[in-house]
């Protein structure tokens, strides 16, 4: 068991009062905390002392599909499993929660082994899906001639050899530095608020745009950052496009045949649709998926079904992935 994700939080209700299944989850490891509403679920969520919660089907009145409702854009910038408890099996019940996102059930009679798989589980896939991870991206980045970084929170974790060549610096002069430190983003007056939005989760991807670094003397850089693990917020990829240089001046016709070309085998390896393929462009070039419906004037639903399908077909996790994928074709 992973034990460093060990927290959870027990919505408390008539139906669901254990005092037995509460002792055999704190025996497995695990360190419960109960509460009796969602506002202090809320705090909890914010003060990062929970890692799971386990909410009932009804509490106060209220049902536990509403308050999912009320918590899913918490828990999806935080990475917080909700499982709901049901007082027996129904099929139904959990068809809904499945469509709206719940991660999964708990019903009676309780099988305690059983619940602590699931919960193993549900920690165990928010460390799993980190695309960072994945072999071909690390051979990609330690490889690769454009600069790049990840960043953990607001420190520079790693850098790669292009980008100590950029920058004329050694690792450990960067390395475990501030990010603010390392760059300026005030040469443009719309970074700080995309940055912002990017720490706190709100986008995937975010370009900063004229950003300068402390030992470059004013030498200016679009900086792309990219999440990689949508169960961590905190954990980033950034590739460093310096301008007014000869790295930066890129022919619009080869950009062009460059996208074509990813385009291309998309849809003759992967066998992407037309809309399909709209959609891995649009999100290949950073549009979120609410800009996404709005551009190719479908729902957020329906785009969001486009991406599975994208995934499904190229057997990845990520568009970012997906685009890594692709391009290893090249």
């Amino acid at each position: 068991m992973n034990t460093y994700y060990k927290k959870l939080l027990i919505l408390k209700s008539i139906e669901f009062t254990d005092n037995q299944f509460e002792l055999a989850l704190k025996k497995a490891g695990y360190e419960i905390t109960t509460a009796v509403n969602v506002e202090v679920v809320l705090e909890r969520i914010a003060s990062q002392k929970v890692d799971l919660i386990i909410c009932p089907r009804k509490l106060n009145g209220e049902s536990g599909f509403s308050i999912f409702k009320r918590l899913r854009p918490y828990l999806l910038t935080t990475a917080v499993p909700f499982f709901l408890f049901l007082q027996k099996y129904d099929e139904k019940d959990i068809m809904i929660g499945l469509e709206m996102g719940i991660d999964n059930f708990i019903f009676k009679p309780i099988d305690i082994d059983s619940v602590i798989r699931k919960v193993d589980r549900a920690f165990y896939k928010r460390t799993e899906l980190n695309v960072f991870t994945l072999k071909h991206f690390k051979k990609y980045f330690s490889k690769s001639d454009v600069p790049m970084f990840f960043l953990e929170g607001n420190q520079v974790a790693c850098v790669n050899e292009a980008f100590k060549k950029l920058v004329k610096r050694k690792s450990e002069d960067m390395e475990n530095q501030r990010f603010d430190w390392l760059f300026s983003i005030a040469n443009y007056e719309k970074n700080e608020y995309h940055y912002r939005q990017f720490v706190n989760g709100v986008t995937e991807i975010c370009k900063l745009k004229e950003v300068t670094c402390c030992s470059t003397n004013g030498v200016k850089y679009n900086i792309n950052l990219h999440r990689g693990n949508q169960f961590d917020i905190r954990s980033a990829f950034a590739e460093i496009l310096p301008l007014n240089n000869d790295f930066a001046k890129v022919d619009s016709k080869s950009d062009e045949k460059e996208a074509l070309s990813r385009l291309d085998i998309a849809k003759e390896k992967y066998g992407l649709t037309k809309r399909e393929l709209e959609v891995f462009h649009l999100s290949a070039n950073g549009l979120t998926v609410k800009e996404l419906a709005a551009e190719l004037k479908i729902s957020e639903r329906t785009i969001e079904k486009h991406r599975a399908n994208i995934r499904r077909k190229t057997q990845t996790r990520s568009i970012l992935e997906t685009m890594w994928v692709i391009d290893s074709n090249h």
